[in-house]
C-alpha cells in the first residue's frame, strides 16, 4: 500500500555622482564618509518536505509530520509512495534513502486497526555513522552523535541499557508523553538510532 503527503536577501546601491566642483586649498577637508552598518538576516531552517527526510525535526512529539499518537493510515497517506506498507507488518512503516545509508520507521499499536501511531525511528547500518544525513533534533543531533554530544547538549539524558541485546540508551528529559532516545550499539559510542516513543523503552523490533 503506497501513499503520499531561505534567504538572505541582500541588497547594495550604487551611487554615481558627477559634475562635482574640485576642492581648492580654501576648500574644508571632506570628513571620512559613515558606512551604515548591516544586520544580517538570520539564516532560518530549510522547511521540512514530507519526501526529504532529512530535513525532519526530531522531537518529543514525533518525527517531521509524523507524530506519535497520530492516525496510522492518515499519515500513511500524506507520505510519498517511497513509503512502504504491506500485509506481513501491517502495522509499520517504512521508508529507506535512495543510497541505503539510512532509513526511517513508525509503527502503531498492534492491539487495533485503529490504535494510534506510538514509535518513531530513524536508524542506520552504516559502518561510519558520522557522515549519516538524516533528520536531526532541533540542535543538530541525530544518528551519529556521540554520547559526549548528548551529554553536552542534553546534559540532564538518563543513561541506560536495553532489556533484551547489550545496547545502550540516552533519553532526553521532558515532561511529554513521548521521550527521544538515541540508541547506540554494544561497545559503540555513536548513536546508531535515535527513536521517539511513548512505550517506556524503544522496541527490541517491531516486525518480527
Amino acid at each position: 500500500m503506497r501513499r503520499m503527503t531561505f534567504t538572505i536577501a541582500a541588497g547594495a546601491a550604487l551611487c554615481l555622482l558627477a559634475g562635482c566642483a574640485t576642492s581648492t586649498a580654501a576648500d574644508p577637508p571632506a570628513g571620512p564618509t559613515a558606512t551604515p552598518a548591516v544586520t544580517p538576516t538570520p539564516t532560518e531552517m530549510p522547511e521540512a518536505g514530507p519526501a526529504d527526510p532529512a530535513t525532519w525535526i526530531i522531537s518529543d512529539e514525533g518525527i517531521g509530520p509524523v507524530e506519535l499518537g497520530g492516525d496510522f493510515e492518515t499519515v500513511l497517506g500524506m507520505l510519498p509512495d517511497t513509503w512502504k506498507n504491506d500485509e506481513v507488518c501491517s502495522w509499520t512503516a517504512w521508508w529507506t534513502a535512495a543510497d541505503s545509508s539510512y532509513g526511517v520507521y513508525f509503527v502503531r499499536g498492534t492491539e487495533s486497526d485503529t490504535a494510534p501511531i506510538s514509535e518513531l525511528s530513524v536508524y542506520s547500518a552504516a559502518e561510519d555513522l558520522g557522515t549519516v544525513e538524516g533528520p536531526r533534533t532541533a540542535e543538530g543531533l541525530g544518528v551519529g552523535a556521540s554520547t559526549e554530544d548528548v551529554l553536552t547538549t542534553y546534559p540532564d539524558a538518563e543513561q541506560g541499557a536495553d532489556e533484551i541485546g547489550s545496547g545502550t540508551w540516552m533519553r532526553l528529559p521532558g515532561d511529554a508523553e513521548g521521550h527521544v532516545f538515541f540508541q547506540f550499539r554494544e561497545g559503540e559510542d555513536t548513536a546508531s538510532s535515535v527513536t521517539v516513543t511513548s512505550r517506556d523503552a524503544p522496541s527490541y523490533e517491531v516486525c518480527g
